[in-house]
């Protein structure tokens, strides 16, 4: 979806999608373990987090089939979240998580690792130029090998949770309320989902039996970022 003219989006043609990117999920997961096993471990990294990202996308293709996609807000947006790297990462990690037996412990632990990839999956593919002293960074003296290990058994985990789901659920169905979240401007979104606050935000009204994302988004966006008061509950 590269192409700056979006194509009709239809729930036959979100199928299809979902199904072209779980199956390129698993052929970046082989080609990255098998980089894994030969030691080549910056390239394995970046392959296991691109296959995060291919989770991500089919994952969201796969749930957005009951969206109202007669609407051009929704179409460009779910565009444009199925480009993102940083969406896409955060949507497989954060519904892998959820999928726990211990939701709430997960979605701590994701937290982590949510952070580590936004910021590993650069470095682990491209020279770089770095301060403090001035100096080349090369990716293979950045990637650790016991991290890439850890990178691609999530990868793992994220691949085989997206098979279970797609072949035992069907697309939940989406609330205009649920429309109305994912329509928000782009920048505030990922900002959002960016800052840690909100996931303590949310892990909070976890806590409290209070597990619908959108009313988590909405309720930190009244109560926190418009009256600039962090949540600030870090346990």
């Amino acid at each position: 979806m590269g192409s700056p003219h979006l194509p009709k989006l239809t729930p036959t043609l979100l199928h299809s999608y979902h199904e072209a990117a779980l199956r390129n999920a698993d052929e970046l997961l082989a080609e990255a373990s098998l980089l894994r096993d030969h030691d080549h471990m910056a390239r394995a990294y970046f392959l296991s987090v691109a296959c995060v990202e291919e989770v991500g996308k089919a994952l969201i293709a796969f749930e957005s089939r009951n969206r109202n996609l007669s609407d051009p807000a929704v179409c460009t947006k779910l565009k444009k979240s199925m480009e993102s790297h940083e969406f896409k990462i955060n949507y497989a990690l954060s519904t892998w998580a959820l999928s726990s037996p211990d939701p709430r412990g997960a979605l701590k632990g994701a937290l982590d690792l949510i952070v580590h990839l936004k910021h590993g999956r650069e470095p682990s593919m491209y020279s770089d130029l770095r301060t403090d002293p001035d100096r080349v960074q090369a990716p293979r003296e950045v990637v650790r090998g016991s991290a890439t290990r850890d990178c691609v058994r999530l990868a793992e985990n994220c691949v085989a949770y997206a098979h279970r789901h797609v072949a035992q659920k069907t697309p939940a169905k989406i609330t205009a309320a649920q429309d109305r979240v994912f329509t928000m401007k782009s920048a505030k979104f990922q900002e959002m989902l960016s800052t840690e606050d909100f996931w303590w935000y949310y892990i909070s009204r976890m806590g409290a039996g209070q597990q619908d994302i959108a009313e988590a988004v909405l309720g930190y966006e009244r109560d926190h970022i418009k009256t600039g008061t962090p949540f600030s509950a870090r346990q």
